[in-house]
């Protein structure tokens, strides 16, 4: 039947050198002892020989394309998870987007509430400034009080007035 060069299909792997074993056996014709006279037997050989290579043509091609559903398969479980992983990846930067568009505008009102609080500092600045500079002032009103007073003492010719305030009240008779 089959030769036992031909291997099962199940022993395939695609090699070149295997490629051209197989060819080399489906091409070869079968040996005839008696090359002028055919018996019953030869022809049933030739017949189940063609049988045999034909279903060993069809098996292989059957295993080869076993072969290429798989890689097919895989090929669409690779794509199936690779969209998944799109999609996913495109939820978690619309998510990052919102949290960035979040952030934009609390850093806005931030932003707004520094700048009040710099002008309120601004203003109290320049109130502290005035308050200093009128203290200042007063200082040294108070050191030429104290001055003329230690001079007045020293020479003991002074004259102390006193002033009486009177309000007038106007009483309901």
């Amino acid at each position: 039947m089959a030769d036992s060069s031909v291997k099962k299909m199940e022993d395939l792997s695609y090699d070149d050198n295997d490629e051209v074993a197989l060819v080399a056996a489906a091409t070869d014709p079968a040996v005839d002892d008696h090359p002028g006279r055919r018996s019953k037997n030869s022809t049933l050989q030739l017949q189940d020989a063609e049988k045999s290579e034909a279903q060993i043509n069809g098996q292989m091609v059957l295993s080869l394309l076993d072969k290429i559903i798989g890689v097919v398969d895989q090929i669409q479980q690779t794509q199936n998870g690779l969209e998944a992983r799109q999609e996913s990846m495109e939820k978690s930067v619309s998510t990052i987007q919102g949290e960035l568009s979040k952030l934009s505008k609390n850093h806005l009102g931030t932003a707004g509430t520094v700048n009040k609080m710099l002008d309120k500092v601004r203003k109290v600045s320049v109130n502290v400034k005035t308050v200093r500079n009128n203290l200042e002032k007063q200082a040294g009103q108070i050191k030429k009080l104290e001055s003329n007073e230690s001079e007045l003492l020293k020479r003991r010719n002074f004259k102390v007035l006193i002033y009486q305030t009177t309000e007038v009240q106007s009483h309901p008779v």
